[in-house]
């Protein structure tokens, strides 16, 4: 809705009802009897009146008695009264034999309608129910009805109307004067003739006053006791308390009760559009239209009545409604395609109403297969559709500056690819009437990119493949509407391919095959690809650099075997004792550096050594390094002076990824200050292997002292002799021990490691009886290849002065985690 000059009206549905009813009269050609006439409810005929005959004298003739005179006016409007001679000349429509009918039914209605019988009571009204001489219809606040008559006349009432059925003729008498269709109760009656022929329609008003309507459109109203008649075509007598006044055209008048009418007056004049009054032609997207038109305010308006219709005499009324003089526009939405009038009429102070200003409309039902139709003046199509229109047979058509002829059902757009439509009403040749509907279309396009798919020899040899996404092609039948196909600019000449697939809006493919011309060893292939509709409308264009044809590929170098894992702990525990310190070791040592600390508990009190330790493998050959530091403390070191233990082994056997793993050990602990132990040399065989994420490790071996006599170093530096010397109690290095030790890990997680072992020394003294030795150590590690390390070992044999617990504390790099 379109404001102007302040508000406006707008409506948007398709279902009406017009405030007023039509009254239709008319004839047919005539009929054998015993079979209905088409649009009449029994056989009829025509009969042309010769000069000086009276309906008495026709009854007479045609059905054997005068008294069947009334039959006369069951389809004529005519006065049959005794000795009153009818129009020679006159055409009239009669029963072909006698009967007796209803003289109306109702023919159709919407709920909210009641209806009386002569005498009766009011009860709710059916369709197809038939209707008697004073018989009742009543419309309430949501009813409309049709009532046919006999003759053909309808009446359409609307909402809140009561009219009373007179009938085509008065059954008791024949009238001097022709009786009324309908008595007005209440509402609005439109009296219309469909040709004049000197017939008038007669109106009867309650209460007294009747209308003799000669007209195309008379409009009756009463409200209360007050009664206006408003003439647009022809003429109306008016009739009231013995008065008589004749209305011409574009004229009134108005009586109240029985009071004689008033002189006519002109009716208010039509409005004034602001647009020009020409006729309007627009699409109906769906079919979903839009009708819209403004106008001037006019002088002494009270209101609009505003009407929307399918036919130029408005009898086939879609809406009504009545305004307020500041609306001065109107909207209707939701239209379907068709022909429309619009008719505004001013109504006065006086409640008159005016002279209708006319605009008609034409809504075109369009659709672009292909593509959209998005606004009412203009078509958006892709330009490989089709444009549909529902042809119209009041208008014509023209393709841009072309001939006009009928509304064509399909515009093919790959056929004519028009920039405008102009339609006009048929027969319309004044400049300036056709209406022009711009064609715009949508944009398409293609993106192409290209690939070599084969080296010189590979399957099917060389060549290009091609792949095209389509734009803007959405709902066209592609493979039969655009039929694309691929040109390849090669250095040999240019190749044409078709291109496959797209099914479902997908991406096309081509394959073209490459000429000797192209194959340059070791340099790019440029080439131009273009893709063309059927009619070789360019698509899309790329210019591709593809790279020179790759060399043969070499064969990939086998993958390394997986590392073989990590048998036994990364950082053993190194005993604080100078009898009990054997390393457990793994037949192939981890690549590991580290620092670290121990601490026990020895001669009453606690002591504490540094450390550092490495150890690593090339191939086979493993080798590791284990420097200790002086014990420190309240204790005397149980015999423990710095010491540096050099090692070597050699793998002899591996199984699998170190299923089981053999090789033999040699160590060598060198002292590393006054009051170490003596030199030793320590050999020995190493056994181990792995099964998921265990692995155990055994150690057997001897240690040999190499030199010295074995006798302990005090705490304060000093060796005693052999014998006082372990009469003190002190622990002496042996001349020979062996050894033997024996543990697994486990790893919960890959960065996690725990550890366990049991260590048995076989200890042989100069000074003493044979002794053993031993304990239990656990441990964990954790980390990548910056890691930690805890372990702790427990004493149950041990050396005089040494205690039952140390705890290491290390933290050092390796390879990798476990």
């Amino acid at each position: 809705m379109a404001p102007s000059n302040g508000q406006s009206v707008a409506i948007s549905v398709l279902l009406g009802c017009a405030t007023h009813a039509a009254i239709h009269a008319g004839y047919v050609g005539s009929a054998s009897a015993g079979e209905p006439t088409p649009g009449y409810p029994e056989a009829v005929i025509q009969w042309g009146v010769q000069a000086g005959e009276t309906c008495d004298d026709i009854a007479a003739v045609l059905y054997g008695s005068s008294k069947h005179a009334a039959l006369i006016q069951r389809y004529n409007r005519v006065a049959c009264g005794p000795g009153t001679t009818l129009a020679e000349g006159l055409t009239l429509v009669l029963p072909a034999e006698v009967t007796s009918i209803p003289d109306a039914k109702l023919r159709s209605m919407h709920p909210d309608v009641r209806a009386r019988p002569a005498g009766g009571a009011w009860s709710p009204a059916a369709q197809g129910m038939p209707l008697l001489t004073n018989s009742s219809v009543n419309t309430l606040d949501e009813g409309r009805a049709d009532i046919e008559f006999v003759d053909r006349t309808r009446v359409l009432l609307a909402p809140n109307t009561l009219v009373v059925i007179y009938g085509t003729a008065s059954r008791a008498r024949v009238s001097k004067t022709p009786p009324a269709a309908v008595e007005l109760a209440d509402g609005e009656v439109k009296a219309a003739l469909a040709a004049l022929r000197g017939q008038s329609v007669e109106v009867a008003a309650s209460g007294g006053g009747r209308v003799s309507a000669s007209s195309r459109d008379t409009v009756v109203q009463r409200r209360g006791e007050r009664t206006t008649v408003a003439v647009f075509d022809g003429k109306a007598g008016v009739t009231s308390g013995g008065l008589s006044v004749v209305v011409p055209k574009d004229h009134g008048t108005r009586f109240v009760g029985r009071a004689p009418p008033a002189r006519p007056r002109p009716l208010p004049a039509p409005v004034e559009w602001t647009t020009a009054d020409a006729a309007q032609i627009a699409l109906a997207p769906e079919g979903l239209g839009v009708l819209s038109a403004s106008w001037k305010p006019a002088p002494a308006a009270a209101g609009y009545r505003v009407e929307i219709a399918r036919d130029p005499e408005f009898n086939d009324l879609i809406a009504r409604e009545e305004v307020k003089p500041d609306v001065l526009s109107f909207r209707a939405e939701k239209m379907p395609a068709g022909a429309y009038f619009l008719r505004v009429r001013v109504v006065d102070r006086e409640e008159y109403l005016g002279v209708g200003a006319v605009r008609r409309f034409h809504l075109v039902a369009a659709r672009a297969a292909g593509g959209v139709v998005p606004a009412a003046q203009e078509i958006t199509a892709n330009p490989y559709g089709i444009i549909e229109l529902t042809p119209s047979p009041a208008l014509e058509l023209s393709l841009d500056d072309g001939p006009f002829g009928p509304v064509p059902e399909r515009i093919d757009l790959l056929q004519r690819a028009p920039r405008a439509l102009r339609l006009r009403e048929r027969g319309s040749a004044a400049p300036g009437a056709a209406t022009s509907l711009p064609v715009r279309y949508t944009k398409v396009g293609a993106v192409v990119s290209a690939s070599r798919a084969a080296a010189p020899g590979g399957p099917g040899g060389p060549a290009i493949e091609a792949r095209v996404e389509l734009q803007g092609l959405a709902g066209v039948d592609v493979a039969r509407r655009v039929a694309p196909r691929l040109f390849a600019h090669l250095p040999g000449g240019v190749r044409s391919v078709a291109l496959a697939g797209g099914d479902r809006g997908g991406a096309l493919t081509a394959r073209i095959p490459l000429p000797r011309e192209a194959l340059r060893p070791g340099e790019p292939l440029r080439v131009r690809l273009d893709v063309a509709d059927g009619r070789g409308g360019v698509l899309g264009t790329s210019d591709a650099e593809l790279p020179a044809a790759p060399e043969a590929p070499r064969a990939a170098p086998p993958p390394a075997p997986p590392a073989a894992p990590v048998l036994g702990a990364y950082l053993p525990l190194l005993p604080m004792s100078g009898v009990a310190d054997g390393l457990w070791l793994a037949p192939t040592p981890p690549s590991v550096a580290a620092v670290g600390a121990a601490a026990a508990r020895s001669g009453g009190g606690w002591v504490a050594a540094g450390q550092v330790r490495a150890s690593g493998a090339v191939g086979p050959l493993g080798l590791d390094v284990a420097l200790r530091s002086n014990p420190a403390g309240e204790g005397d070191g149980a015999g423990a002076g710095s010491t540096g233990w050099f090692g070597a082994r050699a793998r002899v056997l591996r199984l699998g990824r170190s299923e089981l793993e053999l090789g033999p050990t040699l160590r060598l602990g060198v002292p590393m200050a006054d009051g170490s132990p003596p030199l030793r040399i320590e050999p020995g065989i190493a056994l181990g292997g792995a099964a998921g994420r265990l692995t155990w490790v055994a150690d057997v071996g001897a240690r040999i002292r190499a030199s010295g006599d074995g006798a302990a170093v005090g705490a304060g530096g000093g060796a005693a002799g052999g014998e006082g010397a372990a009469a003190g109690g002190e622990p002496a290095t042996p001349a020979v021990q062996g050894f033997l030790l024996a543990g697994a890990t486990a790893d919960p997680a890959p960065w996690l490691r725990l550890h366990g072992a049991l260590d048995l020394h076989l200890v042989d003294r100069e000074v003493r009886a044979d002794d053993v030795l031993g304990g239990l150590s656990a441990g964990v590690e954790a980390g990548g290849a910056l890691f930690g390390a805890l372990s702790v070992r427990v004493s149950p044999w041990r050396d005089e002065g040494e205690g039952p617990v140390t705890a290491q504390i290390a933290v050092g790099f390796r390879e990798a985690s476990p």
